[in-house]
């Protein structure tokens, strides 16, 4: 039998793409994940989420979905990461059967009914499981997040490299927040930006968003 853990990276970042992970690992082999310090990608250095990033991509399935920043300016965040999940577990499903599927335990991000909606577009009518903190409690999440972690950060030192973008990509680092002023300042603000962020406000460059409907229907779960 075999168990998916599914996390994300970069949502709450000013800059770059939100990347969505999905992992599937066989139950004989949580304990050794455990073993070899998998666990939430927050806990570990980069350093060590390198090594354990290769060590699971060599070794299981997965697959990673990476929404743009124009994408979350233009649609809400919550369909977008469902959407991605839907995508991520639907390519998972082309390798292993989804009878094999014990559970899919998934780091709760929006609303639970839609989460649930998401994954049964794919076909699977298996046990959910949708938790807060799931990466410290849940080795097969905590394998996704270190596989969304390491994605997400290697794309940000793409950025540095293509538009000197600073620090975490955060609204919460000065290093990042010094450096969006002063392209903002140049006037040619890249397209890596989430201009729909609070923090883009007064700017010129802000972006309102639309508001998307909230409403799940019977026929949503059938």
């Amino acid at each position: 039998m075999i168990v998916i853990g599914v996390d994300e990276a970069g949502r709450g970042s000013l800059i770059g793409e939100l990347i969505v992970a999905a992992v599937a690992v066989p139950i004989d082999l949580l304990e050794e994940l455990k073993g070899i310090g998998v666990k939430d990608s927050k806990l570990l250095s980069p350093e060590q989420r390198e090594e354990l990033y290769r060590t699971i991509s060599r070794r299981l399935v997965f697959s990673v979905s990476a929404i743009k920043p124009r994408e979350i300016d233009r649609e809400n965040i919550n369909v977008l990461t469902s959407s991605a999940l839907y995508m991520n577990l639907s390519r998972i499903f082309k390798r292993i059967d989804p009878e094999s599927v014990d559970r899919i335990v998934i780091d709760k991000f929006g609303s639970v009914p839609k989460i649930k909606v998401a994954v049964r577009k794919t076909g699977y009518r298996g046990k959910i499981i949708v938790e807060e903190k799931a990466d410290f409690k849940y080795p097969e999440v905590a394998a996704a997040s270190i596989i969304a972690k390491y994605v997400r950060d290697s794309r940000i030192k793409v950025l540095s490299s293509l538009y000197g973008v600073r620090g975490s990509g955060y609204p919460s680092d000065p290093r990042t927040v010094e450096w969006l002023q002063e392209v903002l300042a140049r006037g040619s603000p890249p397209p890596v930006i989430r201009f729909s962020w609070g923090t883009l406000k007064g700017t010129g460059y802000y972006v309102k968003k639309k508001k998307s409907p909230s409403n799940v229907t019977l026929e949503d779960f059938l």
